[in-house]
C-alpha cells in the first residue's frame, strides 16, 4: 500500500511539474515574422524595400536549396580526395561449410591442423576423415588498408574537376542570390505600382463623383439633360470597377512579397514610398556610363559556366587515365576463430601491391564522350557570354526608354490636369458637354497611369541593368537613390 502511495505521489509531482511547461508549449507563440518587412500602421503592414530584399535573401527557401546544392558540390570535392588518401575497411565474416577444402582451410587458418585432419590415425589411414570432415564454423575479423599509388592521373584530374564544379556551384549560388534580390525588388516595385495606381484611381473616382453631383445639380436646375447625369454615372461605375481591379493587384503583389520572404501574415501590405511628381532630376548625368560590357565576363552565372567548362576538360584526363596502369597497395590483418564472433584464436597479415591495366571499347567511348562534352561546355561559355552582352545592352536600352517615357509622361500629366480644369469650368458654364468632360477626365486618368507605369518601369529597369551584370555600382547607387516615385493624385 505504501509503495502504491509513493508511486502515486511521484506521478502527481511529475504531472504538476510538466503541466505549466506543456501548456506553454501548446500555446502557439505569436508570429513576428512580419517584423522582417516593416511596421504595422492602421492594420496595414507597410514594407520597406531594403527590408524586403534582406528578408528574401535570408529566408527564401529556393535560395536555401541553392545553398544546400553548393554544400553538396563542396562535399563532392572533398570526396574526390579518395584518389590520394588511404581507405580503411573493417569487416566481420561468418562462414559455415562441410566442403573438405574449406573445412581444412578453416582449421589451417586457426592453426589447428593435426595428423587426424589428414586421415592419419594410430590404426592407419582413414580417408573419410579428410574427405568427409563434417560441418565447421569460421569467424574472421578483418581490417584492411587500401592505398592508391598511381591511377593514371584519374585521381588528380578527378579532384580538379570536382573542385571546379564546387566553384561553379558557389557562383551559381551567388547568381541565385542576385536573382532573388532582383525578384524581391520587382515584387516591391510591383506593390508600389499597384499602390500608386490605387492613388490615381481613387482620385479619378473622387473626381467622377463630383461630376455626377455636378450633373445632378445642373439637371435639377434644367441646365443639362438627364443623359448627362447617366453618362457621368456610367463613367463613375467604370472607374470604380477599375479601382476594384487595382486593389486586387495590390493584394496579389503583397502575396508575392510574402512568398519571396517566407512571411505568413494576414495583414494587407503597402509600401513606404513617398510619391512625388516634382522630382527635379531623375537620372545622374553619367547615366550613359552605366553600361560596362567588359564587366559582364565577371557575372556569376558566366563564371559558373566557365568553371563547368574547366571541369569538363579535366574529365577528359579522367577518361584517358583509365587506359594507363593503376597501382594500389593493400595491407590486411585478419583474426580467426572457430567458435566466437570477434574471436582471435589466431591471426595473420597480408601485404600486396597490385598493378592493373585494361583496354576496351568502353575506354575509347568514354574518352570520345568526355572530349565532346568539353567542346559543348566551351560552346556554351561562348554563347552565354554573347547572350549576356545582349541582355545587358537590352537592359540599358529599356532603362533609357523608361527614362524618356517618364519625362514625356510628366509633361502629359501637367497638360492633362490643366485641360481637365479648363473643361470642368467650361461644363459648369454650359460651354462644354458631359462627353467632353468625361473624355478629358479619361485622358487625365490615363496620363496619370502612364506616368505611374513609366516610373515603375524605370525603377525596375535600373535593377535589371544591375542584374545584367554590366553596371558601374557607384553610378547605379546614385541613380537608385534619386526620388523616382509615383505622382500624387489630383
Amino acid at each position: 500500500m505504501s509503495r502504491l502511495l509513493t508511486l502515486g505521489g511521484l506521478m502527481g509531482f511529475f504531472l504538476l511539474a510538466a503541466g505549466p511547461s506543456t501548456a506553454a508549449e501548446s500555446a502557439a507563440a505569436p508570429d513576428t515574422s512580419w517584423m522582417r518587412l516593416g511596421v504595422i500602421e492602421n492594420n496595414v503592414l507597410v514594407v520597406d524595400r531594403s527590408m524586403v530584399v534582406e528578408a528574401a535573401l535570408e529566408h527564401n527557401e529556393m535560395l536555401a536549396a541553392s545553398g544546400a546544392m553548393r554544400d553538396a558540390a563542396d562535399a563532392d570535392a572533398l570526396g574526390a580526395m579518395r584518389g590520394f588518401l588511404p581507405q580503411i575497411q573493417l569487416g566481420e565474416y561468418f562462414m559455415r561449410s562441410d566442403d573438405a577444402l574449406n573445412v581444412f582451410g578453416f582449421k589451417l587458418q586457426n592453426r589447428g591442423v593435426t595428423p587426424l585432419d589428414f586421415g592419419i590415425t594410430p590404426t592407419g589411414f582413414e580417408s573419410h576423415l579428410i574427405n568427409e570432415p563434417g560441418e565447421l564454423n569460421n569467424f574472421i575479423t578483418r581490417i584492411q588498408l587500401l592505398q592508391p599509388i598511381f591511377n593514371g592521373g584519374m585521381g588528380i584530374y578527378g579532384k580538379q574537376a570536382a573542385n571546379a564544379m564546387g566553384r561553379a556551384a558557389g557562383y551559381e549560388h551567388a547568381r541565385a542570390k542576385e536573382t532573388i534580390r532582383f525578384h524581391a525588388i520587382q515584387a516591391f516595385e510591383g506593390l508600389t505600382l499597384a499602390t500608386a495606381y490605387e492613388t490615381v484611381m481613387e482620385a479619378a473616382v473622387t473626381s467622377a463623383e463630383s461630376h455626377v453631383r455636378q450633373a445632378r445639380s445642373m439637371v435639377d436646375n434644367e441646365m443639362a439633360t438627364e443623359a448627362d447625369y447617366l453618362q457621368a454615372k456610367v463613367f463613375l461605375s467604370t472607374l470604380q470597377q477599375k479601382l476594384i481591379e487595382v486593389r486586387n493587384l495590390m493584394a496579389v503583389a503583397g502575396e508575392n512579397i510574402k512568398l519571396l520572404t517566407a512571411v505568413d501574415v494576414n495583414y494587407p501590405l503597402a509600401t513606404n514610398s513617398t510619391p512625388s511628381l516634382e522630382a527635379s532630376e531623375l537620372l545622374n548625368p553619367n547615366f550613359a556610363n552605366l553600361l560596362d560590357l567588359g564587366a559582364i565576363r565577371y557575372r556569376s552565372d558566366l563564371l559558373a559556366q566557365r568553371e563547368k567548362a574547366v571541369a569538363a576538360g579535366k574529365m577528359v584526363g579522367v577518361a584517358t587515365g583509365s587506359l594507363l596502369p593503376h597501382v594500389n597497395l593493400s595491407i590486411q590483418k585478419d583474426w580467426y576463430d572457430l567458435e566466437n564472433l570477434f574471436g582471435s584464436n589466431s591471426n595473420s597479415w597480408t601485404m600486396g601491391v597490385y598493378a592493373t591495366m585494361g583496354f576496351g571499347v568502353q575506354n575509347v567511348s568514354d574518352i570520345k564522350k568526355a572530349k565532346a562534352q568539353r567542346r559543348a561546355a566551351d560552346y556554351m561559355v561562348d554563347f552565354e557570354t554573347r547572350k549576356a552582352r545582349v541582355e545587358a545592352t537590352e537592359a540599358l536600352l529599356s532603362a533609357k526608354a523608361a527614362h524618356e517615357k517618364v519625362l514625356v509622361a510628366r509633361e502629359a500629366v501637367h497638360a492633362a490636369r490643366s485641360g481637365l480644369k479648363i473643361v470642368s469650368n467650361q461644363y459648369r458654364e454650359g460651354l462644354a458637354t458631359m462627353v467632353n468632360l468625361l473624355d478629358t477626365q479619361a485622358y487625365a486618368t490615363q496620363a496619370e497611369g502612364n506616368l505611374v507605369q513609366a516610373l515603375h518601369d524605370f525603377s525596375v529597369g535600373l535593377a535589371n541593368l544591375e542584374f545584367a551584370g554590366a553596371v558601374n555600382p557607384t553610378i547605379a547607387a546614385d541613380n537608385t537613390n534619386q526620388a523616382i516615385t509615383a505622382p500624387q493624385g489630383q
